[in-house]
């Protein structure tokens, strides 16, 4: 028997179509605009139900706190910029995933939405919440990627999925936030490289 639903739980929130899923939707977007208008700390229930015209209500029901809401809403986000690859190959769909990262990155939306969380993180402790919740997600969803190429042959068996991602994807933030060289696909096929040093690159095209 499966467990009851219970408020804040995904599956309770994201039945495909229907009206609920169109209300979700909005509501999850004026997250996303409201984060890029006036950052966490004035994010609140009732300026995202203002924004996405929908009752407060309905927020309060289906997701437990703010934290849990900017998850999901990052999440949702993320999830259509830097969609998981699944192409049959590791080093394909690690390019593949590096090069949605940065394209996100360096898009207008993907450098206020960081803006926003760092100048919000030092005064706003709950913040961590949420931030710790969507990359955990997120290493889980890119974690099949590196799971895929153990199965594959591609990496050795025991690699360390979690680190592998995070040697993946931390030269792109320490450009972006620290040394502020440049950010290029070319960069990160480098990164790519040096982690999979006994892998063949595809013919170029």
């Amino acid at each position: 028997m499966a467990a009851p639903l219970r408020r804040g739980d995904p599956q309770r929130r994201l039945r495909p179509g229907g009206r609920s899923a169109r209300i979700n939707e909005a509501i999850l977007t004026a997250v996303v605009d409201e984060l890029l208008e006036s950052g966490y700390a004035k994010l609140s229930f009732e300026r995202v139900a203002a924004r996405a015209q929908a009752h407060k209500a309905t927020l309060y029901r289906r997701w437990a706190g703010k934290e849990e809401l900017v998850a999901e809403a990052l999440l949702a986000q993320s999830g259509r910029a830097i969609p998981v690859p699944d192409t049959g190959s590791l080093r394909e769909d690690l390019r593949l995933l590096t090069h949605a990262v940065i394209a996100h990155m360096s898009s207008p939306q993907g450098q206020a939405l960081l803006r926003a969380f760092i100048s919000d993180a030092g005064r706003v402790p709950e913040i961590g919440v949420a931030a710790r919740a969507y990359w955990a997600e997120r290493f889980t969803r890119a974690g099949a990627i590196v799971e895929r190429g153990v199965e594959r042959g591609e990496l050795p068996a025991g690699t360390d999925t979690a680190f592998f991602i995070e040697r993946l994807i931390s030269p792109l933030f320490l450009r972006l936030l620290v040394t502020a060289e440049p950010i290029d696909t070319a960069y990160a096929d480098r990164i790519i490289d040096a982690l999979c040093p006994g892998d063949e690159r595809p013919p170029d095209t």
